[in-house]
């Protein structure tokens, strides 16, 4: 009877593409199909295909759970090719890829930061044209989220109209210069800004939220982040920040104001809950926080909060990126020693 019983429950787990994953390492430098030349994003749909960011070979390649590349497309916006930095999937299966365009004009080598959207299978959708202000190199979805946009009013003006015959329009008094706005798709971006001052970096580094068509809802962190590296969101909409210069997580809470409700968590250092140079990030299912410790060479657990639970991997060099899929973590290493694989690994938010 329990014989029948297991059958069963593995039969819906791989219905419900939870299917059992092994530990996998995969790919290496080069620009064959099975290879990467610096991998330097890394995302997992909800059927739980695994997307890389291929940089260098400016591509997106696709594989599955075994660490098979099973397709890769180019990163092709309007006939132009791009490195991609990260990849994101929306609620609708589609990627959102940040990345950086070169071109060569009148003799001159022009850099160009951008988002692209692209199919599941890789048709080029849509692009938004990003200020070049420095690297941007995380990307995440904000996806049904109840959020409050302030509305830009002229000083000592109402912002209630009124309907014919003098009376107000009954909708607008009761938003008051406010727009609601539900099951909303967003994209944050890193954004790193460095200039010298007095022969040292100074860093103007933000972390910027945009809808689909290119508008800047609203920007967050020049005040407290130094060079943001990776981005997560969970589902109230708060932003999950690694910052590989302070050595820590920022977090920024949806729905406050962030100059004065802001948190963060990690220090410099190689204790439990300690970072060195943070990189990528990531949300489990239970809303765990992922960080990839790339100067303690692992990647550690903490809760919403920011208390320490566990590391996953603890020997483990040149980690760059991480991802989470229902039951195993897609992490990525880049180095500047041939090391430019990615790892799948089994993962329970049980131990």
């Amino acid at each position: 009877m329990s014989e029948k019983k297991a059958t069963k429950d593995d039969k819906k787990k791989e219905e419900g593409g939870e299917k059992e994953v092994k530990k996998v390492k995969f790919g290496g430098r080069g620009s064959r199909k099975n290879q990467f030349l610096s991998p330097t994003g890394v995302a997992v749909s909800e059927s739980s295909e695994i997307f890389v960011a291929d940089s260098l070979n400016e591509r997106i390649a696709v594989c599955d759970t075994r660490g098979k590349v099973v397709r890769a497309f180019n990163t092709v916006a309007k006939r132009q090719p791009f490195r991609p930095h990260d990849v994101s999937v929306d609620k609708d299966g589609n990627l959102w890829v940040v990345g950086t365009m070169f071109e060569v004009k009148k003799k001159a080598y022009i850099r160009q930061n951008l988002l692209a959207q692209f199919s599941n299978a890789g048709r080029f959708l849509t692009k938004i044209d990003l200020p070049l202000t420095g690297v941007t190199s995380g990307i995440a979805m904000r996806a049904d989220i109840k959020h409050v946009r302030v509305q830009a009013t002229s000083e000592g003006k109402s912002s209630k109209k009124k309907k014919k015959g003098g009376e107000p329009n009954k909708s607008e008094e009761e938003n008051d210069g406010l727009e609601n706005f539900t099951n909303s798709v967003e994209v944050v971006v890193t954004d790193q800004r460095t200039r010298m001052v007095e022969r040292k970096g100074y860093s103007e580094s933000c972390v910027t939220v945009y809808t689909p068509d290119g508008t800047p809802v609203k920007v967050v962190g020049p005040r407290n982040t130094r060079k943001p590296t990776g981005v997560a969101v969970n589902q109230k909409g708060d932003l999950y920040v690694t910052d590989s210069w302070l050595h820590c997580v920022h977090v920024f809470m949806e729905g406050r104001d962030v100059t004065k409700k802001y948190k963060k968590f990690g220090s410099f250092g190689s204790g439990d809950g300690q970072l060195d140079s943070p990189h990528g990030i990531c949300l489990d299912r239970q809303g765990d926080v992922i960080v990839v410790d790339r100067g303690n060479w692992r990647v550690s657990v903490f809760n919403s909060e920011g208390k320490f639970l566990r590391h996953v991997i603890t020997d483990m060099q040149d980690l760059c990126a991480v991802a989470a899929g229902p039951n195993f973590l897609v992490v990525t290493c880049v180095g500047h020693c041939g090391t430019d694989t990615a790892t799948i690994i089994p993962y329970s938010n049980d131990k």
